[in-house]
């Protein structure tokens, strides 16, 4: 095995550049495809909102306790503590509403179907959501990592087969063209 390459044979820059290679799939196929991934995201962060939530219930039980018993430095620690997981679950929650904003959207593209434009907006709801979660949960992370890649891909080979091409200055007049 020769420094760089893996176990198919490839160097690293061959496995790279597979990673970006215009695939044969059709617009549809990807789009449902990022959707899922959203779909799967979305209940990932439910879950981790569900256990912060447990977690807050148990410290602020706790706070009570610890106040109770007139010890208020233990209180205060554990204030801070439901702080942060409060502030956590603030931009969980803010991240599951922007990535449910991009399920519905990518659902509608798949009903109805849009333009370009559109999935342009979602791939950046979704990077911003892909900031949020990158620290609290990898799984959810890598998933929307890879929706986003297959949008991209989408956006990259054209729109349902089509060829976004411009076609610049076929229709000036004879003599601009001549003044060349």
């Amino acid at each position: 095995m020769t420094i760089g390459s893996n176990k198919r044979g490839e160097t690293i820059g061959e496995l790279f550049k597979s990673w970006f290679k215009d695939s044969d799939e059709p617009l549809e196929k990807k789009i449902i495809l990022a959707h899922y991934r959203v779909k799967s995201s979305i209940g990932r962060i439910s879950s981790y909102l569900d256990k912060l939530e447990r977690r807050d219930r148990e410290l602020f039980q706790q706070i009570v306790e610890a106040l109770m018993q007139k010890d208020e430095r233990k209180a205060k620690m554990y204030a801070r503590e439901v702080a942060e997981l409060r502030k956590m679950a603030k931009q969980l929650i803010t991240a599951k509403y922007a990535l449910e904003q991009v399920a519905l959207n990518l659902k509608t593209f798949l009903l109805f179907g849009s333009a370009t434009k559109e999935i342009s907006t979602i791939i950046g709801i979704m990077n911003e959501a892909v900031k949020i979660t990158k620290s609290v949960g990898i799984d959810t992370w890598v998933d929307l990592q890879a929706a986003i890649r297959e949008l991209q891909a989408a956006i990259d080979v054209g729109v349902a087969g089509y060829d976004l091409e411009l076609d610049v200055g076929e229709q000036l007049h004879p003599r601009a063209v001549r003044g060349r």
